[in-house]
């Protein structure tokens, strides 16, 4: 979800492992399965080889929308039935104000 939000799709390792609160090495062993099935790739910086980004296929890029919008069915069976509109509203209001200065930006 951090890479379906990031510019380009994609961002440093160090950036993600910030944004998900775990190690640049967690981050590395985590997005190796994910590069050998196609979901996101390895990209090298332009002007600094050293500079390492994990970046969205168009695969992957597939997976976050079907996952967006079955975490939006989901949510509306578990919220729409029981808050109103107004409730809802506020909810996000405050969640959003909750993270906003979150460490590694939890949105």
């Amino acid at each position: 979800m951090h890479l379906g939000q990031a510019p380009l799709h994609r961002l440093s390792r160090v950036e993600l492992a910030k944004r998900m609160h775990v190690s640049a090495s967690t981050v590395t062993r985590m997005a190796a399965p994910l590069e050998k099935i196609g979901v996101v790739a390895r990209q090298t910086d332009e002007r600094d080889a050293r500079l390492a980004f994990v970046v969205l296929t168009e695969s992957g890029l597939e997976k976050v929308h079907e996952a967006r919008v079955t975490f939006t069915k989901q949510a509306g069976y578990i919220f729409r039935d029981r808050w109103t509109e107004e409730d809802l509203e506020q909810l996000s209001g405050l969640l959003h104000r909750l993270i906003a200065d979150a460490p590694g930006n939890l949105t």
